[in-house]
């Protein structure tokens, strides 16, 4: 009875696992990022970057495309009125410092915003206005 009880066990976690695997870790875009940037807390240099969900619309992978530098970022969804037509990085500009705002992808309509950062919140308390910055996106789907 206790192995009966084991083996039942195994099986739904690894069934859990198997439908967990499906559903998330998709990629949602993946993009050129010509200058450094900040994700919530986490400082990442320029490059290629690949994002993936993790939860769908609460938050994703960021992971460079050769694999040195990762975060994860919790987003908060808002939707649109009407699907996004490009894939596209949205990121605030203070100065030097770069964060990003929104990734929103080509034929949905949520955009995911990430939770703004320490950093980010000290610098528009101070007063000093942002700057918008689009980079298109290449689809991952």
């Amino acid at each position: 009875m206790k192995s009966l009880r084991t083996l039942i066990t195994i099986c739904l976690l690894l069934t859990a696992a198997t439908l967990f695997a499906q559903t998330e870790n998709r990629l949602l875009v993946k993009s050129n990022i010509p200058f450094a940037f900040n994700v919530e807390n986490k400082s990442l240099p320029a490059g290629e970057y690949l994002i993936y969900t993790v939860t769908p619309e609460r938050s994703m992978r960021i992971v460079s495309a050769d694999g040195k530098h990762a975060a994860v970022i919790n987003t908060l969804p808002n939707r649109a009125g009407t699907p996004s037509e490009k894939s596209s990085l949205m990121f605030h500009r203070y100065g030097s410092e770069c964060f990003l705002a929104q990734v929103w992808i080509a034929g949905e309509n949520v955009v995911r915003t990430p939770v703004t950062s320490k950093k980010e919140v000290e610098l528009a308390r101070s007063g000093r206005s942002y700057e918008r910055n689009t980079i298109l996106a290449f689809a991952g789907r």
